[in-house]
């Protein structure tokens, strides 16, 4: 009996967080259920990537790296009749849902990545009957990744009842010897007896980095042996350096990081400062897999993925002053801090895996399949 085809399809060019999921998923997923085709834009990066995982992908130079593109449409409607899926999945690809709604016996799943705030009008009646409306004719079913995107989707009109929640998944990072650690701080300008806070991702405003600086600058006056980390590059990269140099807050900035997993291994505890989009966060989960405790912003999802008390500590958004305080708590409360560690590797090993994500995601394929969504 020939397998069920699922047909994936993302608009993105480089692996950003919905990439990095299908990359997780494919690798434990179980093909002996599915056969498994990948859709991306001709010159997308995560073409590489996801051939070398097992799935047929298919780099399509119709598919246009946005969301919804008029153009796009047909030819993706002649792809799909091609492969002839029964399930098309999309990630951030409308034109892709409208092709494949379009053609009879087809499954339509959409996963929702981000978290964004509804407009006033996608809040009123009429823009909740707009979003109902555009749902109930371009998709069957909805995967939010955390119960921040689902909310986020039943404030603009989608029924509750046709959305599941499934946490994102990711691999382990490694653990690196003492010595590898030693070598990695030494490197970096750190002392080894140094405590790390550090904060990894792209360097935009929404993502906090000028209310971790100034906690830094606090903290830096009351504590000493403590030091502090900025991961990643982006727009605001010299705006973030000069505000630390102004206010000599000391934090180290290390650019774009091939390997982050050595930043994650040498700190003491991450952060996440968000106040825009986050819905499910992959440094967090990947920070949870060495048994590091987290101190995130009440945005989006990070207070479903950071059990305030337990894993980590949460704290209001835009408030250095209540992250100050977390971070001194954090490192003055040894036996605080290491039962966080322990309960945030236990909360990675069983909620977070990429193993225990992909068999969700794979439910949801069942169930499509069989009809009984």
């Amino acid at each position: 009996m020939d397998r069920p085809v699922v047909m994936n399809i993302i608009t993105d060019m480089n692996i950003g967080g919905a990439g990095k999921v299908l990359e997780n998923f494919y690798s434990h997923c179980d093909y002996g259920k599915f056969e498994h085709w990948v859709v991306v834009p001709e010159g997308s990066r995560l073409a590489e990537v996801l051939l070398k995982k097992g799935p047929r992908v298919v780099s399509f130079e119709g598919l246009e790296p946005k969301s919804f593109s008029l153009k796009s449409i047909k030819p993706i409607k002649q792809l799909i009749k091609k492969i002839k899926p029964d399930i098309v999945h999309t990630h951030a690809s409308l034109s892709s849902r409208i092709a494949a709604s379009s053609i009879k016996n087809i499954k339509v799943l959409y996963t929702r990545h981000c978290v964004y705030e509804p407009t006033r009008f996608q809040k009123s009646i009429l823009g909740r009957l707009m979003g109902r409306l555009i749902f109930d004719l371009y998709a069957d079913r909805a995967i939010a990744i955390s119960p921040a995107s689902m909310n986020n989707l039943t404030a603009t009109g989608v029924p509750g009842e046709y959305i599941d929640v499934l946490m994102n998944g990711t691999e382990p990072l490694a653990e690196m010897t003492p010595e590898e650690k030693y070598r990695v701080k030494e490197e970096l300008g750190l002392e080894n007896d140094d405590f790390v806070f550090s904060m990894i991702g792209r360097l935009e405003d929404i993502k906090g980095h000028e209310y971790f600086i100034r906690a830094a600058a606090i903290l830096k006056k009351k504590i000493k042996n403590v030091g502090f980390l900025i991961v990643g590059d982006g727009s605001i990269r010299k705006q973030l350096i000069q505000l630390s140099d102004s206010i000599d807050a000391d934090v180290i900035f290390t650019g774009f990081m091939k390997d982050v997993s050595k930043a994650v291994n040498i700190s003491d505890v991450i952060v996440n400062a968000s106040y825009g989009t986050e819905a499910s966060s992959l440094a967090i989960i990947e920070a949870m897999s060495l048994g590091k405790p987290v101190i995130a912003s009440d945005y989006g999802g990070n207070p479903y993925q950071v059990e305030d008390g337990v894993t980590g500590i949460i704290v209001a958004q835009r408030d250095k002053t209540a992250l100050a305080e977390a971070m001194e708590k954090m490192q003055m409360d040894r036996t605080l801090f290491e039962r966080m560690a322990e309960n945030s590797e236990h909360a990675y090993n069983t909620k977070f895996t990429a193993a225990i994500m992909a068999s969700n995601i794979e439910i949801i394929y069942e169930k499509l399949v069989n009809g009984d969504v």
